[in-house]
């Protein structure tokens, strides 16, 4: 799908992966609809855009709360039309052992990404289903195909965006509307300081994929478009690492376990009542 008079429409918009593809889809010539929580960094992400002479508009909209994004729905629908592409790239979530893991946190690391996923994409799927016509792109993470320690909901999150997206492939089958998946490896972003504590627990075997910038991921994101992928993936040693898995399931889990994020010590032993010898 080429993007040039398209609409897109991205949440997570107002920094890092959202804000670069909203950049990097306007060269193309798409009208960009930017949602995420706080007004003031949308606008200063629209204006971005409009000073290199493109389409930007902001949606201030909380996608993890149904009736907010029935909501702003209707109002897109109504004043932009129903978009072309919907990019569900919201998402957080700390890396954390389960028993670190607040039930609340649990919670909204589902509601953002998987949950607001589906809401915006239930929102506007009969607009696309009748025009017949659209492209619905999740974002998920390598955690949807290989887990590490540490990070038990977050990587639990992104398996539910990956089980999301071939669900809707299966449903949408029949209709010119499509689903993919984009994953990535450590993208350098913003995530990391919004997610204290999570950069320390990247596995040591990180280091065999390189890491990408938020452009980087960007660009893949709009190449993957233009080509009509199912899934996009970069950087390249990302996808060598998953055929491993595929090959070797044994050696590759023990290598991401063995240089994973190790359990602190007294949470080993007696935090929970229990080898209390």
């Amino acid at each position: 799908m080429q993007l040039k008079n398209k609409t897109m429409l991205i949440t997570g918009a107002s920094s890092g992966i959202g804000a670069a593809t909203a950049k990097a889809a306007a060269r193309e010539g798409a009208r960009v609809l930017l949602l995420a929580r706080t007004q003031a960094k949308l606008e200063k992400v629209a204006a971005e855009i409009q000073a290199r002479g493109g389409e930007a508009r902001v949606w201030p909209v909380d996608v993890s709360q149904p009736e907010q994004v029935r909501q702003v729905a209707r109002q897109i629908t109504d004043e932009a039309g129903a978009p072309d592409i919907i990019f569900n790239n919201a998402g957080a979530g700390r890396w954390l052992f389960t028993e670190e893991t607040e039930m609340g946190e649990a919670a909204e690391m589902m509601a953002v990404p998987y949950l607001a996923a589906f809401y915006v994409t239930q929102a506007f799927l009969p607009a696309m289903l009748r025009r017949n016509s659209g492209l619905i792109l999740n974002m998920s993470s390598v955690a949807a195909y290989l887990p590490w320690p540490g990070a038990t909901a977050y990587a639990a999150a992104r398996w539910a965006m990956r089980g999301f997206t071939e669900a809707l492939r299966a449903d949408l089958h029949g209709t010119n509307v499509r689903a993919a998946l984009i994953v990535f490896a450590k993208v350098q972003s913003d995530f990391w300081a919004h997610n204290p504590g999570s950069e320390e627990r990247v596995p040591g075997a990180q280091a065999m994929i390189p890491v990408i910038t938020t452009e980087q991921a960007a660009a893949a994101v709009v190449r993957g478009i233009k080509r009509d992928r199912r899934v996009i993936m970069t950087p390249f040693m990302l996808r060598v690492v998953l055929g491993m898995d595929a090959l070797f399931p044994g050696p590759t889990r023990w290598l991401l376990n063995n240089t994973g994020a190790k359990r602190p010590l007294n949470q080993q032993k007696g935090s929970l009542g229990v080898d209390k010898a």
